[in-house]
């Protein structure tokens, strides 16, 4: 047999099982809905619904007061200053989740609302509702543009075909047969206009969950459903269209139409106009206003349901214009993108106590009060009669008398029936009441009284007074840590560019690589509890004690106990994480060692290198003699090969001065020779001639 093939849900079966959580989740909204529209109507001062005309209707605004009161405190902790959330990424050096930080602290600041509003908003919406939201989310808004660009060289022809933002439609080859080719392209290019992150504030009234969730994260239906331009849904359509170019959204054009129109489409009023009370909002366009400017009430919607039946629930998100169902999808971000913050948790609840709700009581009390004494005070000076109806009274007269007028009337016709003056005594009602509120609000007045007493008095009272904030605050910094938290998830997905930040004072690259890897996000942020204080001034006395007394016995305190201290020490102010301001026992010690060990070695090298130099030193010096003895040993030996030079060239000289002699002899013999022979050849021919002579 044939195993059966799971069946998906149709379009139609997601849309039917969504309208069903959204209105069990509707009917959850309306007994919160009750609760906060008295929350606000007490903040804003509203009537109290038993007013009666000619009486008193003086309202006491105690809600504004205080809230408006611990405003500040929130502000200056969370929205000024350094952020009191830690980003770290796993894998990753500790400055690129500061970077991060810094990064979406930038990005926050320049959206809109800026993150100043946006946490003003959040924290005041949570005092006075129970329950506040926020959400956060990826904007990205792009358009395609038609262009030519002429004359394009071969790289930059495959530089556009490489453009994962640039369609190429046509491409003509120009250029002649003596010239490099060219070509003319005609592309689609992907223009963005915005691409980045967005917070907004989520009113009460727009926000939808499940009467079973105890969590924003928790795997229970939850959503937000608002009004919206068609334009706006338009712009989504556009941006997130795939390659395939098929919708984003189905059925725009029945609700641009008119025809996509459901009925049961005012779940936002109620307690949207009790919130808004006289200050309600005029709607600019007319109910026959359609094209881009249609009005359209759209939910998203988060929920689990096994849409491919394979006995599995999915997480997946719809989109639903006018209650129709316009998509949905895997929610391939992995994250519900709302982010809740509660002043006082009720245990195993979605919704917490508003802060308000400690107040509404006070302020109706008070408010009766003071009308009573209000009332009783106008009866003082107005007075009340009673007149007898034939004593011809002068009504007019009586009902708007004063000071020094005349009322016409019979001798007794009128008589003075006022109650009598508030007694004194009854304003301690006031004081009691006014003592129940700082006990419930922690926001102690400081009267004459307080100032006579001395200063660890006030402190003590001032301690008190803010513990209560501190520990909202450190409530609201859960909120906030899943905020930023959802928030780097946003810029792991779709982050697509480097950005720039300042590392140990130097500009560094951060890629979209390096912001990859597991979120932690911690709270940094103490609790000034008074005994806290206490021990933080008994440790600091401790220690100025312990370091005098190592200066007289120096080893007393180890690096160890040095290190127990400090760390005790923070920890009593409040602030959890000790190794934000000291470095931790082990690596330091290891430091230290590695410190010594280096030390040591420099030494050794140090040592080695004198006595190197000593030797070298030695050798230099018995090199030096070793010259000395050579150069003199050479100097001799020169010399001596100088003297037997010089004798050799003495001995030249003679016997080129004997040769020379020998050869002047032997010229003078050559010499004496020619003149004998000369003298000889005279004397024959004398001899010759005389015999001639005596012969004739």
């Amino acid at each position: 047999m044939d195993k059966e093939q799971p069946k998906e849900m149709s379009f139609d079966d997601i849309q039917q099982a969504v309208l069903v959580e959204i209105a069990n989740a509707e009917d959850n909204r309306t007994f919160q809905k009750e609760k906060r529209t008295e929350y606000w109507d007490r903040f804003y001062g509203r009537n109290l619904g038993n007013e009666r005309k000619g009486r008193s209707q003086f309202i006491t605004r105690d809600v504004m007061d205080v809230i408006e009161w611990m405003m500040p405190y929130f502000i200056k902790t969370f929205a000024s200053g350094d952020p009191k959330i830690e980003i770290e990424i796993k894998g990753q050096p500790p400055f690129v989740g500061k970077a991060l930080m810094d990064k979406i602290q930038v990005d926050l600041s320049k959206g809109t609302p800026t993150i100043f509003t946006l946490f003003y908003q959040w924290f005041k919406d949570a005092l006075v509702s129970s329950t506040s939201h926020t959400k956060v989310g990826w904007v990205l808004d792009q358009k395609i543009v038609k262009g030519t660009f002429d004359d394009v060289t071969p790289d930059n022809l495959t530089q556009l075909m490489d453009d994962p933002d640039v369609e190429i439609v046509e491409t003509e080859e120009i250029g002649g047969p003596f010239t490099p080719p060219t070509w003319k392209v005609t592309a689609k290019v992907k223009q963005t206009i915005k691409d980045g992150i967005h917070a907004e504030n989520v009113p009460n009234w727009e926000f939808v969950v499940s009467s079973k969730a105890r969590d924003v994260n928790d795997e229970h239906p939850k959503g937000q459903e608002t009004e919206v331009t068609l334009d706006y849904l338009k712009r989504v359509d556009r941006a997130w269209r795939d390659e395939s170019d098929e919708p984003y959204f189905r059925n725009l054009s029945e609700l641009e139409s008119g025809e996509g129109k459901s009925e049961h489409l005012d779940t936002l009023t109620g307690e949207k106009d009790s919130y808004m009370g006289d200050d309600q909002e005029i709607e600019d366009y007319s109910g026959a206003d359609l094209g881009a400017k249609t009005p359209v009430k759209f939910k998203e919607w988060y929920t689990r349901l096994d849409v491919n039946d394979d006995g599995y629930l999915e997480d997946i998100v719809c989109w639903l214009g006018n209650n129709n169902l316009l998509r949905w999808e895997i929610n391939k971000e992995d994250l519900i993108p709302y982010c809740t913050i509660r002043p006082i948790i009720d245990c195993y609840k979605y919704d917490g106590t508003a802060f308000a709700e400690l107040l509404v009581e006070i302020q109706n009390l008070k408010t009766q009060l003071f009308r009573r004494i209000l009332d009783n005070f106008d009866f003082q000076v107005s007075g009340r009669w009673r007149v007898d109806p034939g004593g011809s009274v002068d009504l007019h007269a009586l009902y708007n008398h004063t000071p020094g007028g005349a009322i016409s009337a019979k001798q007794g016709a009128i008589e003075d029936i006022s109650p009598p003056p508030f007694n004194p005594g009854n304003f301690s009602v006031l004081e009691y009441v006014d003592k129940l509120k700082e006990n419930r609000t922690g926001q102690i007045r400081y009267t004459s009284d307080m100032k006579e007493k001395t200063a660890t008095g006030v402190a003590q009272v001032h301690t008190s007074t803010m513990q209560r904030l501190e520990l909202i605050a450190r409530i609201f910094a859960e909120g906030l840590r899943d905020f930023y938290r959802k928030i780097v998830l946003l810029y792991q997905q779709y982050s697509t560019g480097p950005f720039m930040a300042k590392v140990h004072g130097q500009e560094r690259e951060i890629t979209p690589e390096m912001i990859q890897g597991k979120v932690v996000c911690t709270v940094n942020m103490g609790i000034e509890a008074s005994l806290g204080i206490e021990e933080s001034q008994k440790i600091e006395r401790m220690m100025g004690l312990l370091f005098k007394v190592n200066q007289f016995a120096p080893g007393l305190l180890t690096p160890e106990k040095i290190h127990n201290l400090s760390r005790r020490y923070i920890t009593s102010l409040g602030f959890k994480q000790a190794d934000d301001f000291i470095a931790d026992l082990k690596s330091y010690v290891k430091k230290v060692e590695h410190a010594q060990q280096t030390q040591q070695q420099m030494k050794q090298q140090i040592m080695a290198m004198q006595k190197k130099m000593a030797e070298m030193e030695m050798a230099i010096k018995e090199k030096e003699a070793e010259t000395k003895a050579v150069k003199v040993q050479t100097s001799a030996q020169l010399k001596a090969e100088e003297m037997e030079q010089k004798g050799l060239l003495e001995r030249i000289r003679l016997e080129q001065d004997a040769q020379i002699a020998q050869e002047e002899i032997a010229q003078e013999e050559r010499e004496s020779m020619r003149d004998y022979r000369v003298d000889m050849m005279k004397v024959l021919n004398d001899s010759r001639s005389d015999k001639q002579t005596k012969g004739a």
